[in-house]
């Protein structure tokens, strides 16, 4: 995967955010996500906080289009997938780089288990309505689920066998849907592929007008299709998320769990295809942008399209 503006054996992205910028470099500076998705630039010794459209705050910033830095400001929503908070000099998201899918959180656990209350209440019995009370007063964690179960004996006077199988299904079970909710906070930015897919195509349309450019014929083409991988994502997470709202017995956690690790593998399958795709499209500046890139990633993002199996449902 290559990425626009940069030679052809440039490593990109670099280990670290390291801006050539002196005024990009202060300490007090961090770029962070706001809760719409939006870009935040934060300067802390003044209590500033600036909200930045990704696509245009090279001018707010004054960063000339295709440099250095322009290219490392692109980075920024790709990075903030997997990162609270980018400062200068921060290295580089593993993912970006090519390297491993970072682990769930605790608050994609805290998310799992909260999908499991209303099945709990429905098919747990009495003992399932005593461990959720028991869950419902335990901090989110790995060990929440072996906590409550403590809780629910001492306090309860359930069995430890009968509370225990019970904790033990249900912590299985949020932990694959956890991986699930995991997966999809970590897929690519593709809004903002499809958004400068969709401008580099108007900008090649009006340039090729009379003249039926290939490229523009080609850009074309693909901002007909270039939501496919987002459609996978959204589809795949939707359906996970209802296998678990719907009702469902205890006996059939185990089905349960091997169907959230298919909707796991799926989406992190698609992550790890298009992660630096995406950020390399999101490197575009359709005004300036050398045609040859252009065409280079347009027939990158149409082979990847063509692998029908990876977006079957």
């Amino acid at each position: 995967m290559f990425f626009p503006g940069l030679a052809p054996d440039e490593p990109w992205p670099p280990p670290r955010f390291d801006f050539t910028a002196s005024w990009l470099n202060d300490p007090d500076l961090a770029f962070e996500r706001g809760i719409s998705g939006e870009i935040i630039f934060v300067r802390r010794c003044d209590s500033l906080r600036l909200i930045l459209d990704i696509e245009t705050a090279h001018t707010a910033l004054d960063i000339k289009p295709r440099s250095r830095d322009f290219l490392l400001l692109r980075l920024m929503p790709s990075a903030l997938r997997f990162v609270q908070s980018i400062t200068p000099g921060a290295p580089m998201p593993a993912p970006l780089l090519g390297g491993p899918m970072v682990p769930p959180a605790e608050h994609h656990l805290y998310g799992a288990t909260t999908t499991l209350v209303g099945a709990l209440e429905r098919s747990g019995g009495e003992a399932g309505a005593a461990l959720l009370e028991a869950l419902r007063r335990t901090d989110p964690g790995p060990a929440m689920f072996e906590m409550a179960a403590a809780r629910c004996v001492a306090e309860s006077g359930f069995e430890l066998e009968r509370v225990g199988v019970l904790a033990r299904s249900l912590q299985r079970l949020a932990q694959a849907h956890a991986e699930v909710l995991a997966a999809h906070a970590i897929q690519p930015d593709y809004e903002g592929m499809e958004r400068m897919v969709t401008a580099a195509a108007r900008v090649q349309l009006l340039a090729g007008r009379w003249t039926r450019d290939l490229l523009a014929h080609a850009l074309q083409q693909l901002e007909a299709v270039i939501a496919t991988p987002r459609q996978t994502a959204e589809s795949l997470m939707r359906t996970a998320a209802e296998a678990m709202e719907k009702q469902f017995y205890i006996g059939q956690s185990s089905e349960l769990v091997e169907q959230q690790a298919r909707h796991r593998d799926r989406l992190m399958d698609l992550a790890m295809f298009w992660q630096r795709t995406a950020a390399a499209w999101a490197s575009v500046h359709p005004e300036t942008a050398d045609r040859r890139d252009l065409d280079g990633l347009a027939r990158n993002a149409l082979r990847r399209l063509q692998i029908v199996s990876l977006y079957q449902l």
